[in-house]
């Protein structure tokens, strides 16, 4: 018993208050509750260090028996164990097997199988009611009840296959950021401006080595890179006037592969710098910084514009987003699934693509697409990706505006001549009854 007690202090659900009326039977607030607790902790520690572990080893068959593993000749790992589980736990395999101790983003859930274990555990939890994710602060104790279940889980290594739905559950099992409602300046409804940040084939993942392709480029040079140019450009729009609003498209290859054999979506081989879970995590942990980054200036319009390497990790980045930012009044995520996205800002009608899959079809899309927003528009735009390069042409009355990248060029382009455009960000201000008021550019200097 006594293991299973310390597993209990150190790895059990709950907060420090709900461990302490659980196990000792003490009704704490949380401050004392948390010191009571880290005090039991250390207390612990220092007895391992003193004994060697030598007083927790007679409790170690009893504690093997509550939790069995067994390893499958296909491959998948059954775990048999008794758990606490809430009603909202029961119902969700993910959350069962994140509470078992197993990661979403490399297993999948083949079984599971839950049998009434016939134990409650009711706790009163003071000063806290329950709300859609976890508990808050109130003037009245809130009773809980968890009930405990033996639980048969089979599961099977992701390896080299990501599964989209396991990723999108991963995410959605995230809680919500709370977000302290931002003041902005106040100003007339015909003086504030549009911040447009749209940073394309950015390729976080890429390889590229200086003697072959001229620059050097991994996740350490991509990460600073983006600092620098998202700061740099927030610096020269704030010049400009008060800024409304901020749209601040995310995918347009963000990220430079897409699978765990490091190739695009659709398979073309790259050369990659890192492992996908790294990328992908220090991505989003990128776009997070961004986006708070922006959301101090004015409220902030987050979409998703697929490209052609990173349809499947861009999306899954966002939906993260949505879930990180779903209680913030500052933020807003659309997650979207359509492939070409619009916005209107008083006469302004701006259009996204990536521009890899509809050729001279662009030129009539925006209009059969968003017909409302053309009729209410003036100045018309199409912000493309995918080339890296700045282009302008102008039909239909639509301006289509090629846009340039800060990436480095990779073995690919240098083998095939891809090489001479200008590593640049571009960003745009807007008024929202005279049109495009000034392009922003943050250039990349390249090594001398």
């Amino acid at each position: 018993m006594l293991n299973n007690l310390i597993d209990d202090i150190f790895e059990g659900e709950g907060n420090a208050q709900e461990k302490l009326y659980r196990i000792y039977g003490k009704k704490l607030n949380y401050s004392n509750a948390s010191k009571y607790l880290s005090g039991i902790k250390l207390h612990i520690n220092k007895l391992k260090e003193i004994s060697g572990n030598d007083i927790f080893q007679e409790e170690t068959e009893e504690t093997e028996e509550t939790k069995e593993v067994s390893f499958n000749k296909d491959k998948t790992k059954t775990i048999k164990a008794e758990i606490y589980l809430e009603p909202d736990e029961l119902a969700s395999p993910v959350k069962i097997m994140k509470k078992m101790g197993l990661d979403p983003f490399l297993w999948e859930v083949v079984t599971c199988k839950i049998t009434d274990g016939g134990w409650d555990v009711t706790l009163k939890i003071e000063n806290s009611e329950k709300i859609e994710v976890g508990y808050k602060k109130t003037s009245f104790p809130q009773t809980i009840r968890n009930k405990k279940y033996s639980v048969m889980l089979t599961v099977k290594p992701l390896g080299n296959n990501l599964v989209f739905p396991q990723i999108l559950d991963a995410f959605k099992e995230l809680e919500p950021k709370s977000f302290e409602k931002i003041d902005y300046k106040d100003f007339s409804p015909s003086e504030g401006l549009l911040f447009e940040l749209p940073m394309m084939d950015f390729h976080f993942g890429k390889l590229s080595w200086l003697e072959e392709t001229g620059n050097d480029y991994d996740l350490k040079i991509a990460e600073k890179l983006w600092r620098n140019t998202i700061s740099d450009l927030i610096s020269k729009a704030i010049k400009f006037g008060v800024i409304e609003k901020i749209v601040f498209p995310i995918g347009q290859d963000f990220f430079h592969f897409d699978t765990p054999r490091g190739t695009t979506t659709a398979g073309t081989q790259l050369d990659t710098d890192t492992r996908w879970q790294k990328m992908f995590r220090k991505g989003v942990e990128l776009l997070v910084w961004a986006i708070e980054e922006l959301a101090k200036i004015a409220p902030v319009e987050v979409m998703w514009v697929p490209g052609n390497h990173d349809q499947m990790l861009s999306y899954a980045a966002v939906i993260g987003l949505y879930q990180r930012y779903s209680e913030s009044s500052n933020i807003n995520v659309d997650t979207k699934a359509s492939p070409r996205k619009y916005i209107l800002f008083g006469k302004n009608l701006i259009g996204y693509s990536h521009g890899d899959k509809e050729g001279k079809r662009l030129q009539g899309l925006m209009q059969i697409e968003a017909p409302d927003l053309w009729g209410k528009s003036i100045f018309r735009e199409f912000h493309i990706g995918h080339l890296h390069t700045e282009m302008t042409i102008t039909n239909n009355g639509i301006v289509f505006r090629q846009i340039s990248a800060i990436t480095a060029s990779d073995a690919w382009h240098g083998e095939n001549g891809f090489l001479g455009s200008t590593r640049q960000a571009q960003a745009f201000i807007w008024d929202k009854a005279l049109g495009l008021q000034a392009i922003l550019n943050s250039n990349v200097r390249e090594k001398s």
